[in-house]
């Protein structure tokens, strides 16, 4: 096999695992996540795709987002307004 052809099945691999354990920590469900544990093993390649695609994100998703935000908003209100000067 090629080195191209590694990169993409290491890619999958990883993909294909952080998928499933997100899977799993979300706690959808027994059939529900039975369910995306087969579609991404049966579709290795387009199971978790679709699977990031569809899901929804949930409250701790929402707190990162708005924390991010908070620390972006707080961030430029410390630098300053005016950036004209001597240009170094």
């Amino acid at each position: 096999m090629s080195i191209f052809l590694w990169v993409i099945v290491i890619v999958a691999l990883i993909l294909w695992v952080i998928t499933v354990v997100d899977i799993i920590r979300r706690r959808l469900g027994a059939a529900k996540t039975a369910a995306w544990v087969l579609i991404a093993l049966i579709f290795p390649f387009v199971g978790p795709i679709v699977y990031w695609v569809v899901r929804k994100p949930d409250a701790d998703d929402f707190r990162q987002a708005e924390a991010a935000q908070r620390s972006r908003r707080e961030d430029a209100a410390h630098r300053p307004f005016d950036t004209s000067g001597p240009g170094f």
